[in-house]
């Protein structure tokens, strides 16, 4: 389902030159359109402690490259390795061993929810933790929105200078500046319906509940608006 928003602001001044004066028209559109997610996408770390550095790093090292070789032999699932820690706690009065632990974050994204939510519950079960897990739009489809919800503005922006111009008696001749926002932003900054849990084995797939997405776009621009 889509919807939109618009936002319009309006400003205007004076600039008289001998030929003729006209009317700077400021205006100022956001168009907003809201979209069902099309891809899951599920954040997982692979963690573990021991007494010797080499170890931690060889657990976490086998860790990862079985979540991936799981990932890999799913269709239509993108998998890429994230950030890798690796930290020594020293012995305390509580916990006299020293510890080293290491650890490395697995991003896993899909367009098939099923599949995804499956290969999740299964690398929970081998031990992975999930940090993050929610529905988001692709990259592809939060350009796609970005751009109509730009031309629904421009024309939003047109509109509003011609119907401006008619209260005022004048019309509208030109645009002579116009700006336009940045594209739209990538879709990894925050998950949607986000689930967050534990590397405890579970007997069933976690789940993940579907928000729609705004995505907005903004113009800005000045009219020219001459006398009839």
């Amino acid at each position: 389902m889509r919807h939109h928003i618009a936002t319009v602001m309006v400003g205007c001044w004076f600039v008289v030159s001998p030929a003729c004066a006209e009317t700077l028209l400021h205006l100022s559109d956001t168009e907003t359109l809201v979209l069902a997610p099309d891809e899951l996408a599920a954040n997982l770390r692979a963690e573990t402690t021991s007494t010797s550095a080499a170890d931690a790093q060889q657990r976490v090292n086998a860790a990862m490259s079985d979540a991936l070789a799981r990932a890999h032999a799913v269709p239509g699932i993108n998998a890429t390795t994230g950030a890798y820690a690796m930290w020594h706690t020293a012995a305390t009065a509580q916990n006299r061993t020293d510890r080293w632990q290491a650890s490395q974050s697995l991003v896993l994204t899909g367009a098939d929810g099923i599949m995804l939510l499956k290969l999740v519950g299964d690398l929970q079960q081998a031990g992975l933790a999930i940090d993050d897990l929610g529905w988001r739009l692709s990259r592809e489809l939060a350009r796609k929105a970005h751009d109509e919800a730009t031309q629904k503005a421009l024309v939003a922006l047109r509109t509003k200078a011609v119907s401006v111009a008619a209260l005022l008696e004048l019309r509208f001749d030109s645009f002579k500046d116009v700006q336009l926002d940045a594209t739209a932003p990538a879709p990894a900054p925050r998950f949607l319906g986000a689930v967050t849990a534990t590397a405890a084995p579970q007997s069933s797939p976690p789940n993940a509940v579907t928000n729609e997405v705004p995505v907005s776009a903004t113009v800005q621009g000045d009219a020219v608006l001459l006398a009839k």
